[in-house]
């Protein structure tokens, strides 16, 4: 049996899209958004306009859920994740910096690094944003199916991200 950091992990590496979730003066707002595994997080891109974009640049924080929506019901299984997060510089050295850290499930070939950094920085609205996971938690099966309860288990992030990086 899996521990909980393992299920995290299993659940990161295998699914590619995050349900951000931030908060502005209008209030709450979710997007979905692909990320990109790195070393004590994930990053993803996005227009420098776009609502999370603004909420992430005044409060530095974000919350995020990724899963499997294709899963049965009796086997849902998620992972929620409480975020410090910030814009990455539109320079060059920063984004490379960024993608040069992904994790193997992520990462690109080396003669590759330099076509990708131009790619972000030729549009001149795009950004990285780098989302450090603070807490991290997983859907606790036991309670779903002893009580039809939905709730929570904290995991140790770090631990999860021991097991990403190998």
């Amino acid at each position: 049996m899996r521990s909980p950091e393992q299920r995290a992990a299993a659940i990161l590496t295998t699914q590619r899209f995050v349900v951000i979730g931030t908060a502005d003066t209008t209030g709450p707002w979710t997007a979905a958004a692909q990320y990109r595994l790195v070393p004590r997080g994930l990053y993803v891109e996005s227009d420098l306009g776009s609502r999370h974009a603004r909420a992430i640049a005044g409060s530095g924080t974000a919350s995020g859920v990724v899963y499997d929506s294709s899963a049965a019901v009796a086997d849902a299984d998620g992972v929620q994740l409480a975020f410090s997060a910030r814009e990455v510089d539109a320079t060059e050295p920063a984004v490379r910096e960024i993608l040069a850290a992904r994790l193997p499930r992520d990462a690109c070939p080396a003669d590759a690094l330099d076509a990708e950094v131009a790619a972000v920085l030729a549009v001149p609205t795009k950004r990285l944003y780098a989302l450090e996971v603070e807490r991290a938690y997983v859907f606790d099966r036991d309670a779903w199916r002893s009580r039809g309860t939905d709730a929570r288990r904290e995991v140790d992030a770090a631990a999860v991200w021991r097991i990403l990086t190998g």
